[in-house]
């Protein structure tokens, strides 16, 4: 009987847990370097002494020497990584590994090469038991929230350490075989006292794995003698599960294509040489443009993993790997040979060291997100086995690398070396590109949306807000206000999972629409069959979605809240699912909104332009109404809005409500407003200054209205009695009326009355001309309605009662309305009982 899964989906680590993933990481940096600093220093003396093995070149027996164990002992080391605890496991490896760092220390002293060469062996036995274990216990230390970030650094830190075994070792084994004369009694030297000191690195691992805490045994099976040959079974396992049998393609695709590169660069750098004197330098500056381009892209994988394990970057990896495969192939290798003489000067200007680093950096991008979504999906009594399956591919794969090189040369035998090895690389490229094209194929939306989002992010910086409201599993509706054309790519960016949107099915007609649709699994409903748009939502709900509406049906044209349809409430009861409501911050300015009236032909502000998104607290479906919808939505927004205080250091109520005034379509941005001079209502409403401080306005006190060609006037009883007795604008304008009149109407040539509303010195809802009409299709929007004070500004809580306001710009403290007033169920301040 097997143990119960442990649920690390939901796994918090603890401080213990963390502190033992990072010993982990340091232990496993520790192994791969005393691993590939021993082959890196075994390998030149092999060639320098004239070693072969099987008459193989030891570069080309040393790659199949690395995988044959892998090979060999794949089921075994599985059963084992699984059997016991993983920590033990990888305790036992540096043990392991220390005994066999004795044993090559001790061969080279006394000049054996049969006993270095199976001492060699033996490290990559110790490597094939290793593995399973270290890439198996990072779910169990840090869960699924922390599995993108970790695989990455895991990645990243093993690439580092190889990278400089390799290079410190290639160099040293040079310079001290050229200062000891050259012959074979300096080469047994030159890798006598580097390999001594690598011994006794070993000993610090061993340490590290011990403070790993002790993760429980996972699987429960004895030992029998098929366990040892099951290879085909664990195969067989692995490609039993279709979308774990494709990432596992494209892993093994990845350290194929690794191994490829890596004997490729070798070979180049034996051309160049002769496999003589600076063979071993060469090889090291090619390893090290490899090595750093790889340890980069992991390390930036990481970053781009951190929030969830995103596949789009899986083909955006491939692609850019193909260009760079197709560029490197027609770079004459040649100029590298300054290297040898000019070093670190020549290296910044080589074409072809610069491009094996990207070529590098582009394949981790390429295998980071498979990594981690293959062991996320791994079932964890099977994770050992699984994963060592995985590395059996991951070796047949090298493997086969080698073979197509020797081939290769075996084909081409007629042309020049250097030649051979320019086509092989070209085709190796070409064969990159087609597996690039399958898997955009397999994952068209992953690929798109991680396009976009790239776009997306270049031009908004995108702050998500309380993000952890939304639940890790299980389906969510997400309901969020409506501002831009980009509502869903700037929701998609903020969301810790992705996202599944709802739209009407009459815009599947047009065929870019619906491959679009297609491609992102939207949720298409028909407003015309309101039972069964409610059936096709709730079924996406049911099956553990996040599901997100735009419960106002439209885009805002006002920048306030719209009306919400009550189909968001029915969705929300008959799925059962949890609600959390959504309000975008910022997006109002945006070139896809409707700010300065019109969709998309404007310019922007600034670049990045600042969006926030603010996820409200989850609300039961069951018995939720769409007044408490939109109350939760406008507690969402007084939210985001409070995430941009940290900004405003200097009077942050009253930015803020400069802020509040900028996001709905009254006072224009960059433009000019004006007031009278002599009305003190203007001076009691600081967020004037403030909002022309944060949008670029001109704020203008002129003593008349004549006096200044300004369309947008802003002021209180002063003013409308100015206009009362017959004062004009230069121009036909907007009164903005916050005085205590302000909803008794005003008939006056070349005037437009607004009635607003302030309280306490803070703005709290303006009317405004209605928006225009884009198309005959679109649905009016009032700025405003008689006997009303006009919208309230979005940044607002609204109290149970509806009399009370609260926010930032009120201190976060309510603020109660005047007598009489209340915010009624569309977002308007009207009288009570109006």
């Amino acid at each position: 009987m097997q143990p119960a899964e442990p649920d690390t989906d939901h796994l918090e680590p603890d401080r213990r847990k963390w502190v033992g993933f990072w010993s982990m990481i340091v232990q496993q940096t520790q192994n791969a370097f005393n691993d590939k600093a021993a082959q890196f220093i075994l390998v030149p003396l092999a060639g320098a002494v004239g070693a072969t093995i099987f008459g193989l070149p030891i570069e080309d027996a040393a790659g199949l020497m690395i995988a044959l164990p892998f090979v060999l002992f794949a089921p075994l080391a599985g059963w084992v990584s699984d059997r016991f605890s993983k920590r033990n496991v990888m305790l036992g490896a540096a043990i392991a590994q220390l005994v066999i760092l004795v044993w090559l220390a001790g061969s080279v002293y006394f000049r054996s090469m049969p006993l270095a060469l199976a001492g060699f062996f033996a490290l990559a036995v110790q490597s094939a038991f290793f593995g399973p274990a270290k890439v198996g216990i990072t779910k169990e230390l840090i869960g699924s929230k922390h599995l993108g970030f970790g695989a990455g650094v895991q990645q990243m830190t093993a690439m580092l350490a190889i990278l400089v075994g390799q290079i410190a070792m290639g160099v040293v084994f040079d310079r001290r075989f050229i200062t000891g004369g050259g012959g074979h009694e300096a080469a047994w030297q030159a890798a006598s006292g580097p390999l001594f000191l690598i011994m006794l690195g070993g000993i610090p691992a061993i340490v590290l794995a011990w403070i790993v805490p002790r993760t429980p045994a996972q699987g429960a099976a004895k030992l029998r003698l098929k366990t040892t040959i099951e290879h085909f079974n664990h195969l067989r396992e692995l490609w039993s599960d279709g979308p774990m049998r494709l990432a596992s393609f494209g892993i093994a695709f990845f350290w194929g294509f690794a191994a490829f590169l890596n004997l490729w660069a070798i070979k180049v750098a034996a051309e160049l040489t002769q496999s003589g004197e600076g063979f071993g330098t060469l090889q090291s500056w090619f390893m090290a443009a490899a090595g750093i381009g790889m340890a980069a892209g992991f390390g930036v994988a990481s970053v781009l993993l951190r929030r969830r394990i995103e596949l789009g970057w899986v083909p955006v990896g491939g692609l850019l790997m193909t260009i760079a495969a197709v560029v490197l192939a027609f770079i004459d290798p040649r100029g590298s040979l300054d290297l040898l003489t000019d070093g670190p000067a020549a290296a910044f200007g080589s074409a072809f060291l610069w491009v094996m680093t990207l070529l590098a950096f582009f394949a981790a991008i390429f295998l980071a997100p498979l990594n981690a979504w293959i062991q996320d999906r791994y079932p964890a009594a099977k994770r050992g086995e699984l994963q060592s399956a995985v590395n059996l591919q991951d070796c047949l794969a090298g493997i086969l690398a080698v073979v197509f090189i020797r081939l290769g040369f075996s084909l081409l035998g007629g042309l020049e070396n250097l030649a051979v090895l320019h086509w092989l690389l070209l085709l190796a490229a070409v064969f990159c590109g087609a597996m690039t094209v399958g898997i955009i194929r397999l994952l068209p939306s992953h690929f798109v949306r991680v396009l976009g989002l790239t776009v997306i992010r270049t031009f908004y910086r995108i702050r998500a807000v309380d993000a952890h409201h939304v639940p890790e599993k299980g389906g969510v509706l997400l309901l969020a206000n409506h501002v831009s054309w980009a509502d869903a790519f700037f929701l998609t960016a903020a969301s810790p999972r992705p996202v599944r949107f709802v739209m009407d099915a009459t815009y599947m007609k047009y065929r870019p629409v619906a491959w679009f649709c297609r491609i992102f699994d939207t949720v298409p409903i028909s407003l015309g069959r309101p039972r069964e748009a409610l059936r096709i939502a709730a079924e996406a709900l049911n099956a553990g979605d996040v599901v997100c509406l735009f419960p106002e049906g439209q885009l805002t044209r006002t920048g306030t809240l719209q009306p919400l349809q009550r189909g968001a409430e029915l969705i929300a009861r008959q799925a059962g699912a949890p609600i959390v409501p959504v309000w975008m911050d910022g997006a109002w300015g945006s070139i896809f909104s409707f700010e300065r009236n019109r969709f998309f032909r404007k310019r922007p502000y600034r670049v990045p332009y600042g969006i926030g998104i603010a996820f409200g607290a989850p609300l039961e479906g069951a018995g939720t109404t769409v007044e408490r919808i939109r109350l939760a939505m406008l507690d969402a927004s007084a939210a985001a809005l409070a995430s941009r205080l940290p900004s405003w250091r200097r009077d942050p109520a009253v930015m803020a409500n400069g802020y509040q005034l900028g996001q709905i379509n009254a006072l224009p941005r960059r433009a000019r407003f004006a007031g009278l001079a002599t009305d003190p209502e203007i001076d009691a409403l600081p967020g004037l200054a403030a909002f022309s401080r944060l949008f670029g306005s001109r704020f203008e006190k002129p003593g008349t209205p004549a006096d200044s060609e300004v369309a947008h006037w802003v002021g209180g009883d002063a003013l409308r009695s100015a206009i009362e007795k017959g004062a004009r604008p230069a121009v036909p304008a907007v009164f903005f009326d916050f005085g205590t009149r302000a909803a008794e109407p005003l008939e006056a040539e070349g005037w437009t009355h607004c009635p607003c509303l302030a309280a306490g010195g803070v703005m709290v809802s303006l009317s405004f001309p209605d928006p225009p009409i884009p198309n005959a299709a679109s649905k009016a929007q009032p700025g405003g309605r008689e006997n009303t004070l006009g919208h309230l500004l979005p940044g607002f809580a609204v109290g149970e009662d509806q009399r009370t306001i609260c926010g930032p710009a009120t201190g976060r403290v309510p603020l109660p309305l005047p007598e009489g007033l209340q915010v009624g169920p569309h977002g308007l301040v009207l009288r009570t009982g109006a």
